[in-house]
């Protein structure tokens, strides 16, 4: 009987049939009862019959319980280890998405926290802690909440289908003038991660950029870390920057400038902040966060250089493409 009431015990009886274990006590304890008084009879007058079916009987209420424990432990394995394999499938999108869009702020870091907990709701539900499994399983749910939401705020302007046409005509319309004038031309596209230089309307090199820790944003004033977006052109060009070789642009252009005195007009953007400048393609590394400029590999801008002269149109874009697909795949469409 010791046998059974510690596996039991050790199965966590206590835990999931707890009233059942403690019936189980109850008549066991009875049964131990009983057979210390028959002990203590005249060993010629002892009867253990009855004694060993009460055993029997607490001995099968045991095995019941056992069973009972087992099922309703594999009911719960089966039920947490799909709770989180889920939460693990929301870990992988994100961690796509924030791959695609380069994007390192407060997403990454719930997505790191989200990390953490599920590794630690893995080790938890592999030693049958279900009970402190559930709050760490809604820990993980709240910080990919976060995550997800922020992703939605980012990515929502991107699946405007308005703002979307609106990228894509300066696009055309720069390649076509490239065309037309039989020049060379850049277009960056900020979701893509692409630098695209045309040369007589026709493409000559893509190359994957780096953009600045809130890159897909449109710029609006110095030190908002946002890459600008609109039709600009080199104005100088750099052999020797902190980042190696840089095309300057002319930002801020008249454009930029009716949208800063807008925005702080309607209180957007701090009352004493300025509208910034010297936004560069520069080198440094396409993997490097910017201050809201466009990076490149060295040897990339190295080599495109000597090609690119004062004048170049540079078309920043924020997408070619809506972002309703990647906003499905958070079940945000």
């Amino acid at each position: 009987m010791k046998t059974q009431e510690h596996e039991l015990w050790r199965a966590g009886a206590p835990l999931y049939a707890q009233q059942d274990y403690a019936r189980y006590l109850e008549f066991l304890r009875a049964a131990r009862d009983k057979l210390n008084r028959e002990k203590a009879r005249i060993r010629w007058f002892r009867d253990y019959e009855k004694i060993r079916a009460d055993f029997l009987v607490v001995l099968n209420q045991g095995e019941s319980i056992l069973e009972s424990v087992r099922n309703e432990k594999l009911a719960q394995s089966e039920d947490y280890s799909l709770r989180l394999s889920r939460l693990g499938g929301r870990i992988a999108r994100i961690k796509s998405l924030t791959e695609t869009i380069n994007e390192n702020g407060p997403i990454r870091k719930n997505l790191a926290q989200a990390d953490v907990a599920f590794r630690e709701a893995g080790l938890l539900l592999k030693e049958e802690k279900y009970r402190d499994l559930e709050p760490r399983l809604g820990r993980i749910d709240g910080h990919l909440r976060q995550a997800e939401d922020a992703l939605f705020s980012l990515l929502a302007r991107y699946a405007d289908e308005g703002q979307v046409t609106r990228w894509r005509k300066w696009a055309e319309e720069t390649v076509r003038e490239s065309r037309r004038r039989g020049s060379t031309a850049i277009v960056v596209n900020k979701l893509g991660r692409t630098l695209t230089v045309f040369r007589a309307g026709r493409p000559a090199a893509v190359c994957e950029i780096g953009l600045g820790r809130f890159g897909l944003s449109d710029k609006l004033y110095a030190g908002d870390e946002a890459t600008p977006e609109g039709r600009y052109k080199v104005i100088k060009k750099i052999a020797h920057s902190r980042f190696g070789k840089a095309l300057l642009i002319d930002y801020p252009n008249d454009e930029d400038r009716r949208e800063f005195s807008q925005a702080k007009k309607k209180g957007l953007i701090p009352a004493r902040a300025a509208i910034g400048g010297l936004i560069e393609i520069h080198g440094g590394g396409n993997d490097s966060l910017t201050n809201g400029c466009v990076a490149l590999r060295n040897e990339v801008i190295d080599d495109l250089f000597p090609t690119i002269p004062v004048g170049t149109p540079v078309t920043i874009i924020g997408s070619l493409e809506s972002a309703d697909r990647l906003l499905s795949s958070l079940g945000k469409s």
